[in-house]
Order: structure tokens, then C-alpha cells, then sequence
């Protein structure tokens, strides 16, 4: 009963191909045309959200896309970033047509060419905000800390040192993000996906800030998925099995969760009052389960709910 359901929700949960194709389609058009019109100097743009992660759901209709570049300061963020970010909304205004995101010449060079219609813009403390092609797009420009001398472990110095500040460097961990998730095997993206699916479209949230985030759902199911694995008798992959490990670590009232792909977390004993602790892999200095979710009792409730409604939980 329960595996025809979790079936029933990963069909659900699924883009259509063509959607698939025109979501890709519009990033890149949009990472081409900042390599060749960015105003200051691009040594990478990351695909931070769930398509570079590989999880894009049927609800996603975002764009996150992480600028990285040598050419902009390390630290200092609120001074330099909104002028970095006015530049680079003038100059994708100035490119952008009003043509719709499905237009042939978008497989051409971007030189010369008009990209898809920009709108609704807004500048955030950390980002470019604006919508392209129907999609909701993220601009995020950052000091690119992977080609750097002093590399990650700088960043993570830095993180710990102006700790309240955090969140003006950690985008610059995102390209470490993006490979951890990217990896997984792609039965554990397919929970990924049915649960983002259930938290954007199912759920009930009465308050923004009770929404918990995609990046703490996916490290939540990753870690179930691991524990899954440490048991796993069958060939064949059970999703219900992993859907049932991630119920168990929602419940738990203190959860301590770590991994040490990028970096040993023994190095960074941060956050030692905190009940729930889920390390970002790619980050030591953000707890996902304090920066991505508001209510831990309100997420629990919604679980529950929902592991019943797949016939997991009875």
C-alpha cells in the first residue's frame, strides 16, 4: 500500500521532461550571457538551486544562480555588493528582449542576441532578484573562495570570526553544496524530490518562517538515506524505507548531524547549546537545523501528517 503511494508522489513530484528542458534552457542562456556581459570578471557561476542539485520538482519554478569571481572583495559585503548588483541589473535590462524563454536561437552564441524578458526586479541585502522567462530568479555575486590561495578554509576562518555576519559568506561555500547533493545516487534524489514536492504544494504553514527550506529537507533525507543504507538487506532500492529514517529523525527532540566530505567537523565545535544540529557539509558555521526552519514542532506535526497520508505511519 504505502510503496504504490510513495509512487503515486514521486510521479507527482516529477517535472515533465519539456518543463525540465525549458527550466535548463533559460539557465543557460542566462550563464552564458553573464560570461560574455558581466561587468566585473566571472571565474564561475554556480547552479545553486535544485536543478543544478539535480532535485527539481514539478513546483520549482526558480532560478538560483551563484556569481563567482576574484574580481570583488572578500569581506566588506554591505559596502560593495549593491553597487555590484545595480551594475548587474542594468546590464541584464539592457539585454533583455521580452521573448519568451522557448525561442530557437537560445542554442546559439549569446553575442549579439537578447535575452529572454527580464521584469520585477529587486535588490535584496544578498542578491539580484528578478523574473526571466517565467522563472524567478536569484543573483547571487561572491568572492570565488575554490581557486583562492588561502581556498575554503579562509572562508570558514572568516565565518567564524564575524560569526553574525555569516550569511554574506556563505554563498561562497555554494559550489561545495551543489557537488555534495549533486552526487547522491539518484534514488535518494527521487525522496528528495516527493518530500520538496509535499513541503511546496501539501503542507500547511500558517507562517513563512515555519517553511522549512529545500537545502534542510535535502540534507535531512540524505542522512536518513545513509542510515537506510547501514540496514539495507534488498538489492532493490526501498523509498518508503528511506521516507520512514527520515520520519525517525524528525522526531528525535536532539538530532547531531555532520559530515566530513569538505572538512572535519572535530575542527569547529560550534553551536554547543543547540538541542538540533545539522552541519552544512559545505559549511561548518551554518546550522541548517537553526537557519532552515522556523518551527521544529510545527515540522514535526506536518511529518507526521504526511508519512499517514503514504500509509508509513499508521
Amino acid at each position: 500500500m504505502a510503496s504504490g503511494t510513495v509512487k503515486a508522489s514521486l510521479s507527482e513530484a516529477r517535472p515533465p521532461q519539456h518543463s525540465l528542458e525549458n527550466h535548463r534552457r533559460v539557465v543557460n542562456f542566462l550563464v552564458r550571457y553573464l560570461h560574455s556581459h558581466c561587468p566585473f570578471l566571472v571565474s564561475e557561476i554556480v547552479e545553486s538551486g535544485s536543478l543544478g542539485q539535480g532535485t527539481t520538482t514539478s513546483a520549482d519554478a526558480d532560478i538560483d544562480l551563484v556569481v563567482m569571481s576574484l574580481d570583488v572583495p572578500k569581506i566588506d559585503n554591505a559596502r560593495w555588493l549593491p553597487e555590484k548588483l545595480e551594475k548587474l541589473k542594468q546590464e541584464l535590462a539592457r539585454g533583455s528582449s521580452g521573448q519568451p524563454p522557448h525561442v530557437s536561437n537560445m542554442s546559439n552564441s549569446v553575442l549579439g542576441e537578447a535575452i529572454p524578458g527580464c521584469s520585477n526586479w529587486k535588490q535584496t541585502r544578498f542578491a539580484l532578484q528578478f523574473n526571466c522567462g517565467g522563472y524567478d530568479v536569484d543573483l547571487l555575486p561572491t568572492y570565488d573562495w575554490s581557486i583562492s590561495p588561502g581556498g575554503y578554509k579562509e572562508l570558514y576562518s572568516l565565518c567564524m570570526t564575524q560569526e553574525s555576519h555569516y550569511q554574506w559568506y556563505s554563498r561562497g561555500a555554494a559550489k561545495l553544496q551543489v557537488d555534495f547533493v549533486s552526487h547522491q545516487q539518484n534514488e535518494v534524489k527521487d525522496v528528495i524530490k516527493i518530500v520538496k514536492h509535499w513541503v511546496k504544494t501539501v503542507a500547511d504553514w500558517p507562517r513563512i518562517q515555519d517553511k522549512p527550506s529545500s537545502y534542510f529537507i535535502t540534507l535531512l533525507v540524505i542522512k536518513a538515506a545513509e542510515n537506510y543504507e547501514q540496514t539495507r538487506r534488498s538489492q532493490s532500492y526501498d523509498l518508503t524505507a528511506v521516507l520512514r529514517e527520515f520520519g525517525s529523525l524528525v522526531r528525535q527532540s536532539r538530532l547531531r548531524i555532520s559530515w566530513d566530505k569538505y572538512y572535519n567537523p572535530r575542527n569547529y565545535p560550534l553551536f554547543p547549546s543547540s538541542e538540533r544540529i545539522v552541519l552544512d557539509p559545505a559549511n561548518p558555521v551554518n546550522n541548517v537545523a537553526e537557519s532552515g526552519i522556523g518551527s521544529w514542532i510545527k515540522f514535526q506535526e506536518n511529518v507526521q501528517q504526511f508519512l499517514r497520508s503514504l500509509g508509513i505511519l499508521h
